[in-house]
């Protein structure tokens, strides 16, 4: 018999309403999560909504059920509200109302939402966290809809299998769920392959805005209000933008600064080649993330963030550096 997962048994009890959540500009482990599990719990006859603050980018648009997700803040208090890959529910960045919060993620640190959280910093995805969780529950209803959910989670967690997170769970895991019908071909061609002729247009902007720190160790874009306006395209399409700087002969750590409505606000997506751990840097500005990829938000002017980022990226570095010396 497997072992009692607490985040089961308590989904199991509940009940009253649920409502699912994850992180606000969601990405495809959050999205991916949620609706898998949305899918799971309607099948168990479980009353079950979905709700984010931002829209979902277009290229997750081909998931079931993506229309069914509502916008938070909702007027209306569930009895449970589960928030999966978010560090906790605070980064939902809306009210989220409910008697009871429960959190399922895999990234490290965070709030302890309930004894019933379910969070492993080892899996290289919320959709392995929540794919375990339903295995656990009745692996009878993780049909095909479900897996494509999981594996969108999947794929652009693990960079398409090039971070350093993934491990072999994460392909045993990819295995699985081709075994239920995912086509990974299908499912790389719709998030990666679907781009607007706005989006080239953006990313020669951003290009453009390329600069190196640090001997070549350090590369950094930028992600101008005006560029969107001026070719159509989103803040969503920058998603992935930041791998052009990453992939860099010589960088160890690249980060995009992307200007937010306000033009003071910077919401800033950091990336390492692993042997500099990128979440701590963003920590020190209020973030978090993984070893490879994390995220934080700054305010300032474009020079006054970028010198920030620039010099905790190298006080980072030469810590390495000095560990590296005493080994």
């Amino acid at each position: 018999m497997e072992n009692t997962i607490p985040a089961v048994e308590r989904l199991k009890r509940e009940e009253g309403e649920i409502l699912l959540v994850t992180h606000h500009n969601p990405d495809g482990d959050g999205i991916g999560s949620m609706i898998a599990l949305y899918r799971f719990l309607k099948k168990k006859g479980k009353n079950v909504r979905m709700a984010m603050k931002d829209d979902a980018p277009h290229i997750y648009d081909f998931l079931p059920d993506i229309e069914k997700i509502e916008k938070l803040p909702l007027n209306h208090r569930f009895s449970l509200a589960v928030v999966l890959d978010a560090a906790g529910v605070y980064r939902a960045d809306a009210p989220v109302y409910a008697d009871e919060y429960l959190r399922i993620d895999h990234h490290i640190g965070g709030v302890l939402e309930s004894e019933n959280d379910y969070v492993d910093p080892t899996a290289a995805s919320t959709t392995v966290v929540v794919g375990r969780l339903l295995k656990n529950w009745d692996e009878s209803c993780i049909d095909k809809e479900i897996a494509v959910c999981l594996y969108t989670g999947l794929l652009t967690d693990t960079g398409s299998f090039k971070h350093n997170n993934v491990n072999e769970e994460a392909f045993e895991f990819a295995r699985y769920l081709t075994s239920k019908g995912v086509n990974p071909s299908q499912i790389a061609s719709l998030v990666f392959e679907r781009n607007r002729p706005a989006v080239l247009h953006l990313l020669n902007r951003v290009l453009s805005t390329l600069q190196m720190d640090m001997e070549g160790k350090i590369a950094s874009l930028v992600v101008r209000r005006e560029f969107l306006k001026t070719t159509g395209a989103l803040e969503e399409d920058t998603e992935g933008f930041v791998n052009f700087a990453r992939s860099i002969d010589g960088v160890e750590v690249a980060f995009i600064m992307i200007q937010r409505p306000d033009l003071r606000t910077w919401r800033v997506s950091l990336r390492g080649k692993g042997k500099i751990d990128v979440r701590k840097i963003a920590e020190k500005f209020g973030g978090g993330g993984h070893r490879d990829a994390a995220g934080c938000r700054l305010q300032g002017t474009e020079e006054e963030v970028r010198s920030s980022l620039v010099q905790a990226i190298k006080e980072e570095v030469a810590k390495q550096l000095q560990k590296t010396v005493k080994v």
